[in-house]
């Protein structure tokens, strides 16, 4: 889904990210520390742009593709059963704060799904 990688290289530019863990720290706190300037209906547009990033950073780092469920829910499939919700995580975060952590989601993945941390090639540092 090509809409959801243009708009997670924007978060990514913007903010001056990479996609790895300690970014996905940084998104976790900027979450924190801005959930309160925004009425709940103002959520959805950041809940698009930092669930696509964390997404993003999922399928560089473990694996898996975008789906688009029969539900309309997007996820990323690692297979036919294991699927991670990364809006439905950010989304999660913003209503509960640290206790649907997405640092601590992200961490969690691979053992969850026993999926091996994708090896980059020794020239992409």
């Amino acid at each position: 889904m090509k809409e959801l990688d243009d708009l997670a290289e924007s978060v990514r530019t913007k903010l001056n990210l990479k996609y790895d863990a300690n970014s996905v720290k940084f998104i976790e706190g900027f979450i924190e520390r801005n959930k309160g300037s925004f009425e709940k209906e103002e959520y959805q547009g950041l809940i698009n742009s930092l669930g696509s990033f964390l997404g993003k950073c999922i399928i560089e780092n473990y694996g898996g593709q975008w789906e688009l469920n029969e539900n309309g829910s997007v996820a990323i499939a690692f297979d036919k059963n294991n699927k991670a919700y990364p809006f439905a995580k950010v989304s999660k975060q913003f209503e509960n704060g640290l206790a649907d952590s997405i640092y601590s989601f992200y961490g969690v993945i691979p053992t969850v799904f026993k999926l091996d941390k994708k090896k980059k090639p020794w020239w992409k540092f």
